[in-house]
């Protein structure tokens, strides 16, 4: 029944949107297939799993007024065959309301922008707060946000609703506030401080805070990311928690080079809890990121403190992309994994080995609305990996293409 609901107001908007179109309204859309060969269960005994994904979005994005901007996106996620019958919808109920917010722009004629509604929410490089774009689902959140615009700085304050529980005293609901701030302090670098707050009814349960900043910029083909971030607060039983969060990287791309090198080096570090029997909490939570930006494309570190085993996660880790042809991008990453806290194993060492992962990427653009991504990682099981997975090495493999207008 949602289904047919939802496509009737599908039809509705389209209807209704379509005589105005030329005017205001603007039709975005974008279908995206991925075939995947899964091996990722560290037994080459196994055979591969192959699978295909496919999600659907269109939206409308709508211009009234030179001060008013709505946005509306609907989204269909689906594995091919998960419909076990051709003629029917079967189980699958795979189509949902992904975006659909309001915005005012320099409300009441102040620097101050409102936005309302459902929403993706990206701030910094998606360490923490990201849209998860690869997941064949998205992340949106509901709430407010408001944007002070400065002449050195924007400011947005955000109000996010996690769970809204519906109860007396609004047990069980979960918020996220916030600020972030893009500040305008040095050409050609970029500055972001951050404030974020997690709240969850009793605050017995989680009042945990996160602070920190971000950096970025280039010169003469050097460029540079630094990102920190402490976790404070208390967390489950209303135990204390201290932890941290930092990345650095540093690059070089030549300039003048027709096939555009580019070789990345850095770190990422989050720390792990040293003694789970003291009163604090000292495992960072990456909270709402994007991690497979960052820790691996096989997906093994998506739930950070969790996939650490509560020690901590060390990436160290090089990248390497070049440009072969000019709508063409090959990338080769290699990633270190270790916890940032010794691990027990079951005959009392310890160790902090995870594994070596290796993600090699071809990504072509064969016009303005398609795109073609393959690619194929191999994980190499550490002392950890090979008592808590198994002992063979994990491969992966996939295709993606993307049309959208």
């Amino acid at each position: 029944m949602k289904k047919y609901t939802i496509g009737f107001l599908v039809l509705s908007m389209a209807f209704s949107l379509y005589a105005y179109a030329d005017d205001y309204v603007k039709f975005t859309g974008q279908i995206r297939h991925r075939f995947e060969m899964n091996n990722k269960d560290f037994n080459s005994g196994t055979d591969y799993n192959s699978y295909n994904l496919l999600r659907t979005r269109i939206g409308a994005l709508i211009n009234p007024a030179d001060d008013i901007e709505a946005f509306i996106q609907l989204q269909d996620s689906r594995m091919f065959g998960e419909e076990t019958s051709t003629l029917t919808d079967g189980t699958a109920d795979a189509m949902d309301l992904h975006q659909a917010y309001f915005k005012i722009k320099d409300f009441a004629d102040l620097p101050v922008d409102v936005k309302i509604g459902r929403m993706e929410v990206v701030y910094g490089p998606q360490r923490l707060i990201g849209a998860v774009g690869w997941h064949n689902i998205g992340r949106s959140f509901d709430g407010l946000i408001f944007t002070l615009k400065l002449s050195k700085a924007k400011i947005d304050l955000f109000n996010l609703k996690q769970v809204e529980a519906n109860a007396v005293h609004n047990d069980g609901d979960q918020n996220v506030f916030g600020i972030y701030a893009d500040l305008d302090l040095i050409a050609k670098q970029k500055t972001q401080a951050f404030f974020i707050y997690q709240s969850k009814i009793p605050n017995a349960d989680l009042a945990r805070y996160t602070a920190g900043f971000y950096a970025r910029g280039s010169f003469s083909g050097f460029h540079h990311e630094t990102e920190f971030a402490f976790q404070g607060g208390t967390t489950v039983n209303e135990t204390d928690v201290s932890a941290i969060m930092f990345a650095l990287n540093l690059g070089y791309a030549p300039p003048d080079v027709s096939f555009k090198p580019d070789l990345t080096a850095g770190v990422d570090y989050l720390s792990g809890d040293d003694d789970p029997n003291d009163d604090t909490y000292k495992a960072f939570d990456t909270m709402y990121a994007t991690n497979h930006k960052y820790y691996g494309y096989m997906d093994y570190f998506l739930n950070v403190p969790v996939n650490a085993y509560g020690a901590g996660l060390m990436d160290m880790h090089v990248k390497l992309s070049v440009k072969p042809c000019p709508k063409g991008l090959l990338s080769l990453a290699f990633h270190m994994f270790n916890t940032a806290e010794d691990y027990t194993l079951a005959d009392n060492s310890t160790t902090t080995a995870l594994g070596n992962e290796i993600d090699l990427t071809m990504k072509r653009k064969y016009n303005e609305n398609v795109t073609f991504v393959a690619g194929g990682s191999m994980f190499m099981p550490g002392d950890i990996f090979k008592e808590t997975w198994g002992e063979d090495n994990s491969t992966w493999f996939y295709l993606m293409t993307t049309v959208g207008f």
